[in-house]
């Protein structure tokens, strides 16, 4: 599991756990640059050093990962997302607002190379097509600077990719991390964005199958808290593109993914992304017993029952860390559900233009941000039937 939004808080509050026993995952903690830091390529690797060496002996804990915020939100009245042509009023005219970026591709190359350098990897917040581009440009100048071909940087999110941009993933050897909870027709993808950038730009929300065909490695994580941990919901809404609370199909023909490339990007895809893919990411032998047990074959149920999964057990290195029928796993379902329905939209808006605003409005401390794969708890899935088919 990878935790995208870290600072000394959240680590002292994994260590408490820790020292309780109260911590069975195994967390990859994302160290979060601020603004200035952003734009500081000798005293951000200071920084985030100086953590590592005072909370590196925390158990469970796995050092390696920085987080940089490149732009901010797409939707209406926000648009502190950077575009790579300005946002339109509404009705179809050019304004001069290209939204916020928060430094520029020199500046991140710069920086990416001197985490690179020392062994870490960058996970760029990057939502309009401007911040995607100047996070690849980063990274392929770190690229050259370094020398490096397996450095594993990431842009998280992708609402709008450039489709020039869509080879550049794999030619970079980049993690395309989405979250795919969002591709589905509501307020947020319908009416807050597309008056303000068109129909042109809006067919390229969320791309997921056009990375995949360009070779991206896709990977999957929630943006808890902004959103709710409701894993199978989100599966299910990569590949019909409307889910559970969705009022249509966002471009389902042309971006939706297969149920086997859903799982893929989720497990094995994540595991890649945080260098653990021998350890996990896929039942075989020799790998960590990282197993849930679900109560439907989520391969061949109807797709829209997906959403409906349960997980009857959840085993962390072979070691059962939830078991649904016991007390406490009757009692997480409910946990589970809170912050979902029909109004999820609206209190992931507020969420996030509290943690992704912009620039003028700095992040709140919150809750330790776990990103990539919190929800499904372990990066191996394992189902009533075996067997399944690659229908969508």
């Amino acid at each position: 599991m990878m935790d995208a939004l870290v600072g000394r808080h959240g680590l002292e509050l994994y260590q408490a756990l820790a020292a309780a026993g109260k911590l069975p995952q195994r967390i990859v903690p994302a160290i979060r640059l601020d603004a200035g830091q952003t734009k500081d390529p000798a005293g951000a690797p200071a920084y985030a050093r100086g953590l590592r060496r005072e909370f590196e002996g925390v158990r469970g804990l796995r050092f390696g990962m920085v987080k940089a915020f490149l732009d901010g939100v797409i939707e209406y009245p926000a648009q502190t997302a950077a575009p790579l042509e300005p946002y339109l009023d509404g009705n179809g005219k050019p304004t001069a607002n290209r939204g916020e970026l928060y430094t520029s591709a020199a500046g991140y190359g710069r920086l990416t190379a001197a985490f690179n350098k020392a062994g870490r990897q960058l996970h760029a917040h990057g939502l309009g097509d401007r911040a995607v581009r100047t996070a690849l440009c980063g990274y392929a100048y770190a690229r050259r600077v370094t020398g490096q071909r397996d450095a594993r940087n990431a842009v998280a999110h992708l609402q709008i990719v450039d489709p020039a941009d869509l080879r550049r993933f794999a030619q970079l050897g980049v993690a395309a991390c989405m979250q795919l909870q969002w591709a589905a027709q509501d307020t947020w993808t319908m009416d807050a964005p597309l008056p303000y950038i068109g129909p042109e730009r809006h067919r390229w929300m969320y791309p997921a199958r056009s990375l995949e065909r360009a070779g991206a490695r896709l990977t999957g994580g929630s943006d808890w808290p902004v959103d709710a941990l409701q894993a199978w919901n989100q599966l299910r809404t990569a590949t019909d593109r409307q889910g559970a609370y969705g009022t249509g199909e966002l471009y389902r023909e042309r971006e939706g993914l297969s149920r086997s490339s859903v799982l893929r990007m989720h497990t094995a895809g994540t595991a890649w992304q945080l260098r653990q893919e021998g350890l996990t990411g896929t039942v075989e032998p020799g790998k960590a017993a990282d197993l849930v047990l679900l109560d439907r074959d989520v391969t061949r149920c109807p797709v829209a029952d997906i959403s409906g999964t349960g997980v009857r057990m959840t085993l962390v290195g072979g070691r059962v860390v939830h078991d649904a029928d016991s007390a406490a796993g009757r009692a997480a379902p409910a946990r589970a559900a809170r912050g979902g329905g029909p109004d999820r939209a609206r209190r992931r808006t507020r969420r996030c233009t509290a943690v992704h605003g912009g620039a003028r409005r700095p992040p709140p401390r919150v809750r330790p941000l776990i990103d990539t794969m919190s929800w499904m708890s372990v990066m191996g899935v394992m189902c009533w039937e075996a067997g399944g088919s690659d229908g969508r």
